[in-house]
C-alpha cells in the first residue's frame, strides 16, 4: 500500500513512473495489478511463512528454549514479479 501511495504522489508532483522513478512493493496486493501503472513488487512464499510459523511454534512448545540457544534465522523464498513499474515502455 505504501508503494501505491508513493506512485500516487509522484503522478501528482508531475513525476512519471518508470521514466523518473522506478517504484517496488513488497506482499505482492492484489491492488498493484490495476493501476494505470502495475507494480513491481517482492512476493514472499505466504504459504511458506505460514508452515514455516507453525513449525517455530510446535519446536517452541516441545522444546522450550534455553538462555544458550543461538537466534534461528529462517529465509522463506520470494520472488521478484516485474511489472511496469520498472520497466520503461518501448515504441
Amino acid at each position: 500500500m505504501m508503494a501505491l501511495g508513493a506512485m500516487r504522489t509522484l503522478y501528482d508532483r508531475g513525476l512519471r513512473i518508470p521514466e523518473d522513478v522506478a517504484v517496488v512493493g513488497f506482499d505482492d496486493i492484489e491492488e498493484g495489478h490495476y493501476g494505470a501503472v502495475s507494480l513491481t513488487t517482492i512476493a514472499p512464499d505466504k504459504a511458506a511463512i505460514a508452515e514455516l510459523a507453525v513449525e517455530c511454534l510446535v519446536t517452541r512448545i516441545t522444546t522450550p528454549p534455553s538462555p544458550s540457544d543461538e537466534p534461528r534465522r529462517i529465509h522463506p523464498p520470494y520472488r521478484l514479479v516485474v511489472r511496469e513499474s520498472t520497466r520503461v515502455r518501448r515504441g
